[in-house]
């Protein structure tokens, strides 16, 4: 008889717990939370922006995006038996790849990757011949950007020029 009783008190945890778990998994899930990132890129001279440009994502908390625009330059490699010209593409542009890797206290834990390449102009009086002589920053960065602020994820200066590149994004919760 005691036997039976405690097979009974043995079952009710299990099915309690079962129960809980139906519960909870039946509770409608909020989906994440939407936010628009506005990346601003600004070339600066002697303090002053000669250019910017930017790029827009929509993205979901914790998912991510990716952004590639640009060009394709045709490379000539060399040549086949048959004479063929053998060629290679290389990507010229830019490539932001951003996640939200948490929402925190008003603003986002953002992880942002960014690479700039582009072809290197001629220099007065050079002849330049061959291959393109390829520019290229690579950023790759965890902020934590608050809402409705614009943020500076990083700066630095051109290797060979007076120029600097300026990378800044806002946040902004959309649902």
């Amino acid at each position: 008889m005691l036997r039976k009783n405690l097979d009974k008190f043995m079952f009710c945890p299990v099915v309690v717990l079962a129960a809980t778990l139906w519960a909870q998994e039946s509770k409608p899930q909020s989906p994440p939370s939407t936010y628009k990132l506005d990346y601003v890129f600004s070339e600066m001279q002697d303090g002053k922006r000669i250019n910017a440009r930017s790029y827009t994502i929509l993205l979901r908390a914790t998912d991510k995006a990716v952004v590639k625009i640009g060009s394709r330059v045709p490379i000539v490699t060399g040549n086949t038996k048959e004479g063929d010209t053998q060629i290679q593409y290389l990507d010229i542009g830019m490539n932001i790849d951003g996640r939200i890797g948490q929402e925190v206290d008003s603003g986002i834990y953002l992880i942002t990757s960014v690479d700039v390449e582009s072809l290197a102009p001629e220099q007065p009086g050079e002849n330049r011949r061959g291959d393109p002589v390829i520019r290229q920053v690579k950023y790759q960065t965890e902020n934590t950007v608050p809402l409705g602020k614009q943020t500076l994820l990083g700066s630095a200066d051109e290797v060979d020029g007076t120029r600097r590149l300026q990378i800044e994004v806002t946040a902004t919760k959309m649902r």
